[in-house]
């Protein structure tokens, strides 16, 4: 199946000289992913819709080649993408990110797509070119609906040190995990935190990554949003044996500022968190801490995540002077009879959130989150994937105009991945 698939790549593309040498097929490896996704956002006041509510299912193929020989190596990866509406005509709830939605709020009945990535090898250090699914703290593609968010432009990485990767990226253009089309990529505004969700004409990247000791890992990044925003990161994660186990820590600090003609006006924000745990066998109990300092909330990309050590189902909780405590306990089943199953729960609570059209008032959100996530070990359904995930979310906010709203929210998805 590779030779044939990749062979008939070659067909179609010029760029890659004796791209069907032993190693570009040798070494290439697909994958079929198939996810059914269910996701229900029940609203507690109703408007303006009940729910967010949506079921799909989606196939991800995913074809990328080897290198050919010589001293630069060329490569082609492919990304294929199709997804099925399961609940018909739904448009008496809101879009929920599972599926594309038109201005009637309605749902295709399948929707799917085609992207590529060239890529070219020297020594280990690579270049991608084309379609990208950046996952860096300034640059997050989020993974959390029936496909991943992902990005146009190019991505070198260099390994030539041990213990050390740098990073340079630049795109152009985003697609968005309920979209089939690039667009223009921009600033998220939820609640209005800012003047405009403002659209820049790029992003570029530059970041390092370098692991001290089994026990140490630091990564720093700069991203500029051209015209927008700029933003530095600041990474430390750690893990120490201290005999009875493990005491795990991740410390992230964001600084951002507004840059270049402002188009979304001041930006002001220094995000700072950390986690600490305590990993002893099968159990782990975390306590962690976020704190939003600054004139303006923390910025973050058009439709993606922050890359905050806690990740949230309902909201983000990064707002302007927001202050959050989260305490976390996960475990896991391996040494059960349920081998393959994990278990988290965790509450978090947000306080002093101030909405820049709100001046004066001071707001509360909080959160109960919990994950069941099973991948089948043995016998004839190995590798089947389910994961089950509900919270509860609140806060005091007004209703109008606010992008997380009061809800209890499920969501189950089952997935596998055949490789080739």
């Amino acid at each position: 199946m590779k030779n044939i698939f990749f062979l008939g790549l070659v067909g179609l593309t010029t760029t890659l000289p004796t791209i069907t040498n032993a190693e570009f097929i040798k070494d290439s490896k697909i994958s079929l992913t198939t996810k059914n996704y269910y996701f229900d956002r029940d609203y507690i006041n109703n408007v303006p819709y009940p729910a967010a509510r949506d079921w799909a299912q989606g196939f991800i193929l995913n074809a990328k080649s080897g290198y050919t020989s010589g001293n630069v190596g060329f490569g082609l990866d492919v990304l294929a993408l199709a997804g099925f509406n399961l609940m018909g005509n739904n448009k008496d709830y809101a879009a929920s990110g599972l599926l594309p939605v038109d201005r009637n709020n309605e749902r295709p009945d399948q929707t799917g797509e085609l992207r590529w990535t060239l890529k070219t090898k020297v020594s280990d250090s690579t270049v991608h070119i084309g379609t990208l699914s950046p996952m860096f703290p300034v640059i997050f593609s989020s993974p959390a609906r029936l496909f991943q968010q992902n990005y146009r432009g190019a991505h070198l990485q260099f390994n030539q040190v041990k213990d050390l990767k740098l990073h340079g990226l630049y795109v152009d253009r985003v697609n968005h995990r309920d979209s089939t089309n690039y667009e223009k990529i921009r600033i998220g505004n939820i609640n209005g935190r800012f003047k405009t969700a403002a659209e820049s004409s790029g992003l570029y990247m530059l970041g390092a990554e370098y692991q001290f000791s089994e026990g140490v890992k630091a990564d720093l990044y700069y991203a500029n949003l051209h015209d927008v925003y700029s933003q530095n990161f600041i990474g430390v994660k750690t893990k120490h044996d201290v005999g009875i186990g493990h005491v795990l820590g991740d410390f992230r600090a964001f600084l951002s500022e507004d840059a270049g003609k402002e188009l979304a006006g001041k930006i002001d924000n220094q995000h700072l968190s950390g986690i600490v745990g305590l990993n002893i066998h099968t159990h782990t109990l975390s306590l962690g801490y976020m704190h939003s300092l600054g004139d303006t909330a923390m910025p973050t990309l058009g439709h993606a995540e922050p890359a905050v050590f806690m990740d949230s189902i309902s909201a983000d909780f990064t707002n302007q002077n927001e202050k959050v405590i989260s305490v976390r306990y996960d475990y896991d089943f391996k040494d059960t009879a349920l081998s393959g199953l994990k278990f988290m729960a965790r509450y978090s609570h947000g306080t002093d959130i101030e909405i820049p059209r709100l001046k004066g008032e001071l707001f509360e959100e909080d959160s109960y989150d919990f994950d069941l996530n099973y991948r089948i070990p043995r016998g004839i359904l190995k590798g089947v994937g389910i994961r089950a995930r509900y919270t509860r979310y609140r806060n005091d906010l007004p209703n109008e105009r606010i992008v997380f709203r009061p809800a209890n929210e499920t969501r189950v998805n089952v997935d596998y991945t055949w490789k080739f």
